[in-house]
């Protein structure tokens, strides 16, 4: 069994079924936040409204996180309008495929497809499709059920999808815990009456950064600075070496949202010490997506398929480690995998963030870990 120390759990209490409670006061945008550079969203009249004059990385996201949950509210869109709400979403630019997507949009197309009303984004075509002619100009009602892996959603009363993610490949790996948001998709929408009642069932995650300070971490490496910056940032700059987190993991899931600057050069170690000869195995952090070994590759092993440059954004970085195999995402999106540890990384070890380059920062934020003996996808 992996052991751990020092580090405190995120463990919410046990607790039956609350009552559904709203998320947005009609006024004003307490209790949400814009992410992304461009604020498009206004609360106004019983309102919430993006100009869709920002559009992506723009998105407006709960303050709050949410594991399991039932979430009602309505949606009016313009003509050609293309919305989504995102569940269980992390708090990165590009939230879409980490967390579960239910696309909204102004359907004129004659077909269902993963990109149309109903669907989940990418993935599954609604199981009922709504007219054309209706999609757009009047409010609808959505409501969406999250408990564990099964996810429900309907429009208007019809069910559009009611499935276990942990059965659909291309949905197992996507977080349990997240941020409610809609994305500034370009086009302007409204949203209003968003309630939620929250299910209670919580996951036992392991936060890195607990206390917000790192008097715990040890250090391997003279040179480089680090420090926690506002929100829960550890952030390391100009300079080379490796800091660990205390604690051991050997079998687990791990996630952290990223953002560099200055083409820097970084990594995640895992199943390491912070002296001696193991350093243990690297997901390399390097920005240059020509490299040879770009953001989210297995350094020495396998070599990221990410072709997008991240630099400079939020992104989120998921490793699962379970015996001799390892498995990264980047946003949602696979990019590696190796089954070939050696035997001398097989045994639990702490985790360590490493900064490798001067003038370059790297920031990390939101760092926790799940082990697999409490198994389901890691937030």
């Amino acid at each position: 069994m992996t052991r751990f120390m020092l580090i405190a759990p995120l463990l919410a209490a046990v607790c039956l079924a609350q009552p559904a409670r709203p998320l947005f006061d009609g006024k004003t945008l307490k209790g949400w936040v814009n992410e992304g550079p461009a604020a498009t969203f206004t609360a106004a009249d019983g309102e919430l409204r993006t100009s869709g004059l920002g559009h992506a990385p723009n998105w407006l996201r709960t303050a709050e996180e949410f594991e399991d949950f039932r979430l009602t509210f309505e949606y009016k869109l313009d003509q050609w309008t293309e919305a989504a709400v995102i569940v269980r979403a992390p708090r990165t630019a590009r939230p879409q495929h980490a967390g579960i997507t239910l696309v909204l949009t102004h359907d004129f197309h004659n077909e269902s497809t993963p990109h149309t009303t109903g669907a989940v984004l990418g993935v599954r075509a609604p199981e009922w499709k709504m007219p054309e002619a209706e999609t757009w100009g009047r409010w609808r009602r959505v409501v969406i059920e999250a408990r564990g892996t099964r996810f429900k959603a309907s429009i208007d009363g019809h069910t559009v999808q009611d499935v276990d993610t942990s059965a659909v490949p291309a949905l197992a790996h996507r977080l349990r815990r997240g941020h409610i948001g809609f994305p500034d998709m370009g086009y302007s929408y409204a949203v209003r009456n968003v309630e939620i009642t929250d299910l209670g069932r919580p996951t036992e995650l392991v936060s890195l950064l607990a206390g917000q300070s790192l008097d715990t971490w040890t250090r391997r490496g003279d040179s480089g600075q680090w420090r926690v910056s506002g929100e829960g940032t550890v952030e390391g700059s100009n300079g080379h070496s490796i800091l660990y987190a205390p604690g051991e993991f050997g079998d687990f899931e791990f996630t952290a949202a990223v953002r560099t600057h200055g083409r820097v050069n970084g990594g995640v170690f895992f199943r390491g010490d912070a002296a001696g000869a193991r350093r243990g195995f690297e997901v390399q952090i390097y920005s240059p997506v020509d490299s040879v070994y770009p953001t989210g590759s297995v350094y020495g092993r396998a070599r990221s398929r990410i072709s997008a440059d991240l630099e400079g954004r939020w992104f989120l970085l998921q490793v699962r480690v379970e015996g001799a195999r390892v498995q990264v995402w980047i946003d949602g999106e696979p990019v590696a995998e190796s089954n070939q540890l050696p035997k001398e990384l097989l045994a639990a070890g702490r985790i360590g963030l490493q900064i490798h380059s001067d003038k370059a920062t790297i920031e990390f934020r939101d760092l926790r870990v799940r082990t697999l003996e409490s198994a389901g996808p890691v937030n």
